[in-house]
């Protein structure tokens, strides 16, 4: 620590960091060393959300190694949404501010291609996830949470009389909901999710028949959450993924949905 005296604030933090590096020799998988020491940093906090990373340069300096490896390390951060490229003035490599649900959605889609998952699958998913998001909203939600739910429901009523394909204005709802759950980690899987399936849904064409089912299974929820009945607002939500499954599967069955049709 003696050697840190008389340093700036900056440069002291900067410089326990590179300490807690270990060189990596260049080699086969150098570059997976180097994001796994990267990483445990990141989650560390010893750099901490919406923070510029050290240089290329620096890095390789530090890690004793090559450039080439230490740009491969950061693209597969940022691959994993840990960190974005900014380019031009005052850019640079940053820690992302925030592990949103489209970060995750993003690995989520991968993987559902890359396996061929089917989105009987996906579907089948949601239907265990959102009743109980449901539950916890109608447990927990405040004023406030209640009121972004309304709003949502009044958006797609209004969205629905101009246009009869589905819209982000659904997905919002759900947010609100799963924002009003209050648990984080069920929120972000819950918004990866959404992400995903409703890239299939954009396509669909809804009917009135449709369009009143929706609105009334959302007004539903949105009053049991308001009342504070938590068992009410999860059944309400099984009974709305029932119809929702019904009619996609409708969909499927005529062949207007499909992974393979979808850009997802």
């Amino acid at each position: 620590m003696e050697a840190l005296k008389g340093l700036p604030e900056d440069n002291k933090k900067k410089r326990l960091v590179f300490n807690a590096f270990k060189p990596v020799a260049d080699g086969r998988k150098a570059h997976e060393r180097v994001a796994s020491q990267l990483k445990d940093a990141i989650l560390g906090k010893k750099f901490v959300p919406g923070q510029r990373i050290p240089s290329e340069r620096e890095l390789a300096d530090t890690f004793r190694t090559s450039r080439v490896t230490v740009r491969s390390a950061i693209l597969t951060l940022k691959n994993t949404g840990l960190l974005r490229i900014k380019k031009g003035m005052g850019g640079g490599t940053f820690v992302v501010s925030d592990m949103t649900g489209e970060s995750v959605s993003d690995l989520l889609r991968d993987i559902i291609k890359w396996k061929d998952i089917s989105i009987e699958n996906v579907i089948e998913v949601r239907t265990i996830i959102e009743p109980q998001i449901a539950f916890l909203a109608a447990k927990n939600a405040t004023a406030d949470d209640s009121e972004a739910i309304w709003a949502t429901i009044r958006e797609l009523a209004g969205y629905f009389k101009i246009r009869k394909s589905f819209r982000a204005t659904d997905e919002n709802f759900h947010r609100a909901l799963a924002n009003a759950a209050k648990n984080p980690l069920l929120s972000l899987f819950q918004s990866a999710l959404i992400n995903v399936l409703f890239k299939f849904i954009y396509g669909m064409v809804w009917n009135e028949e449709h369009k009143t089912s929706i609105l009334r299974w959302h007004t539903l929820i949105a009053e049991k959450v308001e009342k504070k009945d938590p068992n009410g607002a999860m059944q309400a939500m099984v009974e709305h993924l029932a119809d929702m499954q019904s009619i996609l599967a409708q969909c499927i069955a005529s062949k207007t949905g499909s992974w393979i049709n979808k850009s997802i």
